[in-house]
């Protein structure tokens, strides 16, 4: 195992090509599991837009998972945060996040160093809307047109003839309401996919 002390994403990019774990020290932040979920803007004590080295002075220290680790046990298990690093397409680009617990809070990063996407999962307490994680996607319906994204099998917000921007739902069906009319909501993305 190699030890590396994060303060910029390419201090993991500079990692070797094969590892399966780095270890990294500073203290542990816990999450706001009960904040409450702005879209484009923040949840879970996060905000859109942090950079890299802040995001990981909050968090503290992680083991770092690299792209050839299959990461679903190591989650299951998970009580705490880890770093998990991935490829994106074929090119040299990585994906950087962190994960709390089993994905209860998700954290990610792309090139340009800034936290563009907050997730959150089963033990997130926090709501949108008074809707939140395990909820039935059709209570998002008494304020919103409840829309299904096919692209990415997963259901974005309406309302005056426009789209809510920065969250979106994925359930446990991934399918329209109208071929699954009820269906439980597993994440909850809050998101500014400017900046990627």
């Amino acid at each position: 195992m190699k030890s590396l002390t994060v303060q910029t994403m390419d201090d993991v990019t500079r990692l070797p090509e094969k590892y399966e774990r780095v270890e990294v020290s500073c203290e542990k932040f816990f999450p706001d599991l009960y904040s409450d979920l702005v879209p484009g803007m923040s949840a879970a004590g996060f905000f859109l837009g942090e950079s890299f080295p802040s995001v990981s002075n909050k968090v503290g220290a992680v083991e770092w998972y690299g792209p050839e680790v299959s990461v679903r046990d190591v989650l299951l298990q998970n009580n705490s945060w880890v770093g998990v690093e991935r490829r994106i397409g074929f090119g040299n680009e990585r994906l950087l996040s962190y994960r709390f617990m089993n994905e209860a809070v998700s954290l990610y990063f792309e090139n340009s160093g800034k936290l563009y996407r907050i997730a959150v999962g089963e033990g997130y307490c926090g709501k949108f809307n008074d809707v939140g994680v395990g909820d039935d996607l059709r209570s998002l319906g008494k304020g919103f047109d409840v829309l299904f994204n096919d692209a990415d099998d997963d259901f974005l917000l309406g309302g005056n003839g426009s789209i809510v921007t920065g969250v979106s739902f994925v359930t446990d069906h991934r399918a329209s309401l109208e071929d699954a009319p009820e269906q439980f909501i597993n994440f909850i993305s809050i998101h500014d996919w400017a900046l990627r």
